[in-house]
């Protein structure tokens, strides 16, 4: 019986501590609570530069709340924009001490993913919340405010098109790049035609940004306004290689004749140490300054090097450039430090950045299913390899069966990666889902040979 009355006593006890957690759990004990008081900072104007990243942008200092008994507080600095209520808060810092500093990146980061442009002041509003138990309602500070101006973390290209450069359209076939190292400035050295017309686009596409030659308030002589109904481009001068820099907040466009950007590879380690531009040497192809790629039988064991001009001076590359380079290369220590091939014997397709100073190998892209003959394992039988043919963008000429399937494959082996229908954003009509469990790409058009050109960066896929 004694047992039963302890085993009882203990049961009612758990219960009336449980009741007692439930009330806690719903009791807001700091309604009466004294909030902290947010400082005024140094300064409300607040200008964020790439250069000072690291460096301090700004030091924050609070009170404590007083929540009438000792707390371990924790304190998360917030920021959003004036008139936003924190509904979209960005959290700077969290501390358990009554400052906080926040360096330029961390700030510039958090005015991107609000959504602020950059080079833009933005009125932002700044606030501190305490916690200290799960139990007991956060503690928010008054709010200050400050204009803070962001920087650019990335740059996206513009693209010139145009039969004053490859020809209009197909996109994304025959869009020129012009890249960006600086927020809405961009530059590319284009070899253009005397007498055509082009226009710069904002996106891969006819719409919806382009921007023609009234757009802008000062441009080269090198151009004039076509007058052909959309004002585009023409090229006044001769045909040939020019520097094109385009200044989308200035608004202008400079131009200036030049040489076609060279690169070359010779050397055993691609058939032989023939002089660049002659015999067994390979002319790559240009991309943009400094960046060039070229595909080329590469020998086991062998020695090659880069070549700036076709001859054997003044500028040429070697291993010890480069800061990274693919594990298929490798320092010969031949005198001259050449690159030296440890693969096997076989096609690779080479990408040199001398601005970066990297040498990368480029992977394969395959096309296998009966949709061009058969299933047969990427790299064998009637599967077909791609050639490269600018960044990202591979291109083929297959016969291709009406009504049948097939599949991208990025190495020579079913993986472990592939590309189906959905991969893509932008396929040509004569490609569909082919709704057969992989959702393979199936082709519907007249059986027959065409060209196909995918672009992995952009996902798409164009057929002539």
């Amino acid at each position: 019986m004694k047992n039963k009355i302890v085993i009882w006593f203990m049961l009612a006890l758990g219960a009336f501590v449980q009741l007692a957690c439930e009330e806690l759990e719903t009791v807001a004990i700091n309604e009466t609570v004294e909030a902290n008081t947010l400082q005024a900072l140094t300064s409300t104007d607040i200008v964020l530069e790439f250069e000072d990243s690291d460096e301090t942008a700004a030091t924050f200092t609070w009170t404590a709340p007083d929540f009438g008994f000792p707390a371990g507080v924790v304190y998360t600095l917030q920021m959003d924009v004036v008139g936003n209520n924190f509904a979209n808060a960005f959290e700077l810092a969290q501390t358990r001490n009554l400052t906080a500093s926040v360096t330029v990146r961390t700030m510039n980061n958090g005015m991107l993913a609000l959504g602020r442009n950059p080079f833009e002041a933005a009125g932002m509003e700044f606030r501190v919340v305490s916690v200290v138990s799960n139990n007991v309602s956060p503690v928010y500070s008054n709010n200050r405010t400050a204009n803070v101006t962001p920087f650019a973390t990335s740059f996206p290209s513009i693209w010139g098109m145009g039969a004053g450069l490859k020809g209009w359209g197909p996109w994304p076939d025959n869009a020129v790049e012009w890249p960006s190292q600086q927020f809405k400035k961009y530059e590319q050295i284009a070899f253009f035609t005397n007498g055509q017309a082009f226009r710069f686009f904002e996106q891969l596409d006819w719409g919806p940004t382009s921007y023609n030659y009234p757009y802008f308030t000062s441009v080269s002589t090198v151009f004039e306004n076509a007058n052909d109904g959309d004002s585009n481009f023409r090229v006044a001068a001769a045909t040939g290689w020019y520097l094109v820099r385009v200044d989308l907040i200035a608004k202008t466009v400079t131009a200036e004749a030049t040489q076609e950007p060279l690169m070359y590879m010779t050397g055993a380690g691609i058939g032989g140490w023939d002089q660049p531009g002659t015999g067994a040497s390979i002319k790559m192809t240009y991309v943009r300054p400094g960046v060039f790629f070229a595909t080329a039988t590469f020998y086991g064991g062998e020695t090659f090097r880069f070549f700036a001009q076709a001859n054997w001076g003044p500028t040429s590359y070697n291993f010890p450039y480069f800061t990274t380079v693919n594990a298929l290369f490798e320092n010969a220590n031949d005198g001259d430090s050449n690159l030296r091939y440890v693969g096997t014997t076989g096609q690779q397709t080479v990408l040199v950045d001398v601005n970066e100073k990297t040498v990368v190998v480029v992977p394969p892209l395959y096309m296998t299913g009966a949709g061009i003959g058969g299933w047969d394992q990427p790299g064998t039988g009637a599967s077909i390899k791609m050639a490269y043919v600018a960044p990202d963008t591979y291109q083929a000429t297959a016969t291709f069966y009406n009504n049948e399937a097939f599949r991208f494959f990025a190495q020579a082996n079913w993986g472990p990666t592939s590309y189906n229908y959905p991969y893509f954003t932008s396929v040509a009509s004569d490609f569909v889902n082919a709704n057969d469990g992989d959702s393979n790409l199936r082709y519907v058009g007249t059986t027959g040979s065409r060209t196909v050109k995918v672009n992995l960066a952009t996902k798409v896929v164009t057929l002539n």
